[in-house]
């Protein structure tokens, strides 16, 4: 029984997935989802509470195996330069890609009327740089790096990534970057980052 639930929650997000990129967030609801997928709303309402709630977990699977191959990067060795150097540039690809910056975009221009801004950040980037907290706590523990707070430390880090690259790519001046580009960038997020925190 589990099993058909799970298949049927996965056909609910499918067919919305469809809607979604077709007339948008604002434009789709519950009744259009369920007429195509040829059930009630009420069906829907078992499985989900909210539209949004739809919508979140269909940007998640979008583009959350994109984000799960970021935190896989974070494996424990002596050389943590390079470890967070591979987690920069693995980022920064992908925060760069076309399809993560359209469903940034629209989470963006929703966030203040709906609670998808607040969705998304729980169920994705506040697990994926919880991970990374975690690993620089080990870090600290180590004393790789000096203690301080691992969760505002990942964040500075994150921070420092993304500097370069992040608002020029949301306002459209550059639609991309070469590997070349990415790899200096990353080395000098992370050489900062070093200097904030490495003894």
């Amino acid at each position: 029984m589990r099993k058909k639930s799970e298949e049927r929650r996965q056909a609910i997000i499918d067919v919305a997935a469809t809607i979604f990129n077709e007339i948008g967030f604002e434009r789709a609801s519950m009744s259009e989802i369920s007429a195509r997928l040829g059930g009630s709303k009420a069906t829907l309402y078992n499985y989900f509470s909210s539209k949004e709630e739809i919508f979140v977990e269909t940007m998640r699977q979008q583009i959350g195996q994109h984000y799960e191959a970021v935190f896989e990067q974070l494996v424990e060795s002596d050389d943590l330069r390079r470890t967070l150097q591979r987690l920069g540039a693995k980022y920064l690809q992908v925060i760069l890609m076309s399809e993560v910056v359209a469903v940034k975009r629209l989470v963006l221009s929703h966030a203040e009327r709906w609670d998808i801004g607040k969705m998304l950040y729980e169920r994705g980037p506040k697990l994926g740089w919880t991970r990374v907290a975690d690993f620089l706590k080990k870090a600290m523990d180590k004393q790789q790096l000096r203690s301080a707070d691992a969760w505002v430390a990942a964040l500075q880090l994150r921070g420092l990534v993304e500097s370069e690259w992040m608002e020029i790519r949301m306002l459209g001046v550059v639609t991309g970057a070469e590997p070349n580009q990415i790899k200096a960038s990353t080395e000098r997020a992370v050489d900062a980052f070093m200097r904030i925190y490495a003894f």
